[in-house]
């Protein structure tokens, strides 16, 4: 992420991350809760994907994905 996040692309990665975050919140898939005494927290991570858009024709498009790490 530090890699994204530091790049010349920085605001299209950011965007497309707050779009990520508002689509779980508009979808009502999460909820923020204290974690209750003695449970295990399943870790995170974000995937980023570049498109390649037709050059002249359209951009490229930027997708943040927040995936749970189910192993853990």
């Amino acid at each position: 992420m530090k890699v994204v996040l530091t790049s010349k692309e920085e605001e299209k990665w950011l965007s497309a991350m707050n779009e990520e975050i508002k689509s779980f919140n508009d979808n009502h898939t999460q909820e923020l809760i204290k974690k209750p005494p003695g449970s295990r927290v399943v870790s995170y991570k974000w995937i980023f994907r570049k498109k390649e858009g037709i050059q002249g024709v359209e951009p490229d498009i930027f997708e943040a994905r927040l995936v749970a790490r189910g192993f853990t």
